[in-house]
C-alpha cells in the first residue's frame, strides 16, 4: 500500500509499505499532522525512528471486517490512536489518560490503510451521515482537540467570571480557544506573529501582545508554546486562586522557575497534562459534530503523500495551522 515513509531525519518520501495484519481495515481518507510529528521528523523521537510511518489524527472508512464485526464496510469513523484499558488501578481512579496498558491502533495513518483488532470498537466513533464526503476533513481534529480538553480539564472556568489567556496562537491554541468559544467563555491569545494573528481574529478569536496582559485580568493561563521560560514570566500574571497549565511538552530535565509567592500567597496552581482519556476523545467528537463549521476554519491546506515533504516544510515555517495529508487528495489550499 502506498504510504509517506519517514525515511531520515528531516526526509520524508512517498513509497509502498505493508498492508495491515489485524482483521480490521481502515481506508485512511486524511491524517492531521501534529507537533509529535513535527517533533519526530526534524528533532528525533525516541518512540518514532526512521524509518517509520507517522501519522495518528486521522478518519477513513471501514473496508474490511469480518462478517461479525459490527460496523459494516463503508462506514466512516474517526478512531482514537488509543484509549486506555480501564482495569488498572490508574485507571480505577479516573486517570485513564496516565493509563499504561493502553490499546492502541496497529501502525502510523500516514498511510493508505490502518488496521485494527476486532475488540477495538470502543475505539471506533461513527460519524453522521453526509452528503459530501469532503465534510468530513474535520473529524481529522478529534484527537488533538481531545488533548485540548484534557487540558481543560485541568482549569476551573466560572461562567461570567473566568478569562482564559492561551499564550501561543499555533494549532493546538487555536483548538484551545476555539473549543471555549464553543462553550461560551471567554479566551484571548497571545500570537506576536501579525499574519498568524490576524487569521485567528478572522475566526473571531481575540488576541493580545505580552505586554498588553495585566496582572490579575486572566484566572486561567495556558502555555501553549513549549518554551520553559514562559512559566516564569506569566505565573505571577494569573488572578488569585487561578490556574496555570502547562500543556506544551517540555525536554525532559528541563527545570521551572516560579514564584513561590504567587503559588503560596496568590493560592495559583500549576498543573500539567499529556495524551487523553477516551471520555475527552469522545466529549472532543461531540464538540466537533456540534460545531463543524467553527472547527473546519483551522483546515488550511490539504497534500497528497507526493507532497508530503512540502507539508512537513510549510507546517515546521509556520505558514499554516492544520494540514491534512491522504493518499489521493492533491494538494489544496483553504
Amino acid at each position: 500500500m502506498k504510504c509517506l515513509m519517514f525515511e531520515e531525519l528531516g526526509k520524508l518520501r512517498a513509497t509502498e509499505t505493508t498492508d495491515p495484519t489485524y482483521p480490521v481495515w481502515i481506508r485512511v481518507e486524511a491524517t492531521g499532522i501534529c507537533g509529535t510529528d513535527l517533533k519526530s521528523v526534524y528533532v528525533g523521537h525516541k518512540y518514532f525512528k526512521p524509518p517509520t510511518v507517522l501519522g495518528h489524527e486521522f478518519y477513513g472508512q471501514i473496508c474490511k471486517a469480518p462478517e461479525n464485526f459490527p460496523l459494516k464496510k463503508g462506514t466512516w469513523v474517526v478512531a482514537a490512536p488509543y484509549y486506555e484499558c480501564g482495569e488498572c488501578p490508574t485507571c480505577k481512579a479516573g486517570k485513564g489518560d496516565l493509563c499504561q496498558n493502553k490499546n492502541y491502533v496497529e501502525a502510523g495513518s500516514f498511510a493508505e490503510y490502518v488496521g485494527v483488532p476486532e475488540n477495538y470498537m470502543d475505539g471506533l466513533f461513527v460519524l453522521p451521515e453526509k452528503k459530501d464526503t469532503a465534510d468530513y476533513d474535520v473529524y481529522a481534529l478529534t484527537e488533538p482537540l481531545a488533548c485540548v480538553i484534557n487540558g481543560t480539564s485541568r482549569l476551573e472556568t466560572i461562567p461570567g467570571y473566568s478569562k482564559v489567556l492561551i499564550v501561543g496562537g499555533g494549532p493546538m491554541g487555536a483548538l484551545f480557544a476555539l473549543y471555549y468559544a464553543s462553550k461560551g467563555i471567554d479566551a484571548a491569545i497571545v500570537e506576536p506573529n501579525d499574519q498568524r494573528a490576524a487569521k485567528l481574529r478572522s475566526w473571531g478569536i481575540s488576541t493580545v501582545k505580552q505586554d498588553q496582559v495585566q496582572k490579575g485580568e486572566y484566572d486561567n493561563i495556558v502555555i501553549a508554546v513549549n518554551i520553559a521560560s514562559l512559566v516564569e514570566a506569566y505565573l505571577p500574571l494569573v488572578r488569585q486562586g487561578g490556574t496555570l497549565l502547562v500543556f506544551s511538552g517540555l525536554p525532559k530535565g528541563e527545570m521551572l522557575s516560579v514564584d513561590a509567592g504567587a503559588i503560596h500567597y496568590s493560592e495559583v496552581s500549576v498543573k500539567g497534562c499529556s495524551g487523553f482519556a477516551l471520555s475527552h476523545f469522545k466529549e472532543a467528537f461531540e464538540t466537533i459534530s456540534g460545531n463543524e463549521k467553527r472547527f473546519r476554519q483551522m483546515i488550511t491546506h490539504r497534500f497528497d503523500f507526493e507532497h508530503g515533504q512540502e507539508a512537513f516544510d510549510m507546517l515546521k515555517a509556520g505558514k499554516a495551522f492544520k494540514i491534512l495529508i491522504g493518499a489521493d487528495i492533491g494538494r489544496k489550499e483553504a
